[in-house]
């Protein structure tokens, strides 16, 4: 029996602050929404893009609504494939060890779209269970639906798109906290997914700890209990472990206040993937995060494949700024490969976006520019490539998921709903299969 779960999914789509560097940001446009048909101000968005939807708890196959006919088709991944075979090597381990996906996006991922369809299939086919990294302080925590998150309003958080004063060190998904005292934050599960109906494992990431540094925890509304951080200047976890957990609490009490990166919650083995989405980023601000961070967290997370999932906030008549662009995310990828030498990557493309012509939605002629930078980044590092513009259906797609029923993406023609995000994930899992058989 289904249980019915009512959400309320508040989307606010914020300002982009930064993409490429001060020095472009006169030159591109990351305005998400004026140049796909939206006339007015982005604020006048604000809260209209609210949407209440009644859910139902997910059952293996009961992520996508039945479409008559699905929107999409089967696109295979491209480039070298042969740089995926150590995450299918891994895949096959997956009963006696852990194996980790890293999914960076722009605001296509925001609310773990996408992501969670991809969580859901691959725990499914290969175990595991858990959520996997979460931020202390989230843009989109009131849009997920694969957990229910709330915290005080006094922590001291930055990110890529924030300013950040006091140069706090960025984390692994470009976001940093330090908590002041009495400060808390509090995960839930929820059975919309069995994926994320609970888990095994808490890990809490920081650095900037000393003995005088207190923290406690609670796991299932138990008796609140001490947790001890190392000194050091380091990123570091502490590992708790009771299984079938279903909620975490964390509590800063005094002391010395140290950078809290985030939690994951996972299990012991399977498949864990991290939603790791940034609004108004473009990818290259990744390389904002320090060589020490990144080599630091590898020793934590050995993540066997990272998947790069950009292209929204990439927009310009100046057809020299894709040059730009792709040197830069040529550097960046160049950079995670040095310090992630084992590890698998995957470029996804753009989507679809359309600009009004008349009456008419068509796709901005930008996209096709675009995505002819973004193979060329794929062939440049020589990584695999997904072409998602085509998987939606190629020119003038956009429309088509709009108009869908339910809806596929949202009025702004340009981010997808949940049901749209579960499509794109269906399809992009399909394409991960078919390339382990070749």
């Amino acid at each position: 029996m289904y249980k019915k779960i009512q959400l309320i999914l508040i989307i606010i789509w914020g300002f982009p602050f930064f993409a490429f560097s001060q020095q472009l940001a006169s030159n591109i446009s990351f305005d998400e929404y004026s140049h796909f048909g939206y006339d007015g101000n982005i604020l006048d968005l604000v809260d209209k893009v609210s949407d209440v939807r009644e859910f139902e708890t997910a059952e293996k196959d009961n992520l996508v609504n039945p479409l008559q006919p699905k929107l999409g088709k089967f696109v295979p991944i491209t480039g070298n494939i042969r740089q995926l075979e150590h995450f299918f090597s891994e895949l096959k381990k997956s009963k006696n060890k852990k194996i980790r996906i890293a999914h960076y996006g722009d605001s296509l991922l925001l609310g773990d779209i996408i992501t969670e369809y991809l969580r859901e299939k691959f725990q499914d086919k290969y175990s595991g269970k858990g959520i996997g990294y979460l931020s202390i302080v989230a843009d989109d925590y009131r849009m997920r639906r694969s957990i229910m998150q709330s915290y005080s309003d006094d922590w001291q958080s930055t990110s890529f798109v924030t300013r950040n004063p006091e140069q706090f060190p960025y984390g692994i998904n470009g976001t940093v906290t330090k908590p002041k005292p009495g400060s808390w934050v509090k995960y839930e599960s929820v059975p919309m997914f069995k994926s994320t109906s609970s888990f095994d494992i808490v890990k809490v990431f920081y650095s900037n700890a000393d003995k005088s540094s207190s923290l406690k925890y609670s796991i299932d509304k138990s008796t609140p209990q001490n947790l001890n951080f190392e000194p050091g200047d380091d990123i570091r976890q502490v590992t708790i472990n009771k299984p079938n957990s279903k909620t975490f609490e964390l509590q800063f009490i005094d002391g010395k206040a140290p950078f809290i990166y985030g939690i994951s919650l996972e299990s012991s083995t399977g498949i864990i993937i991290d939603n790791f989405p940034m609004r108004g980023n473009s990818g290259a601000s990744l390389a904002e995060i320090s060589a020490k961070t990144l080599t630091d967290f590898n020793k934590l997370m050995d993540y066997d494949l990272i998947i790069f999932n950009y292209g929204a906030n990439v927009s310009s008549p100046n057809v020299g700024i894709y040059t730009v662009y792709e040197n830069k995310m040529v550097s960046v990828i160049e950079g995670f490969k040095k310090i992630f030498p084992k590890t698998s990557f995957l470029l996804i493309s753009a989507a679809d976006k359309t600009v009004k012509k008349g009456s008419q939605f068509i796709t901005n002629p930008d996209v096709p520019v675009l995505l002819e930078s973004q193979k060329k980044i794929a062939e440049r590092t020589n990584i695999a490539f997904w072409n998602l513009w085509e998987a939606m259906g190629g020119n003038n797609s956009m429309k088509d998921w709009v108009d869908a029923s339910p809806p596929q993406a949202l009025k702004d023609y340009a981010h997808f709903t949940t049901e749209g995000g579960s499509r794109v994930g269906e399809l992009l899992f399909e394409s991960l299969m078919d390339a382990d058989k070749r």
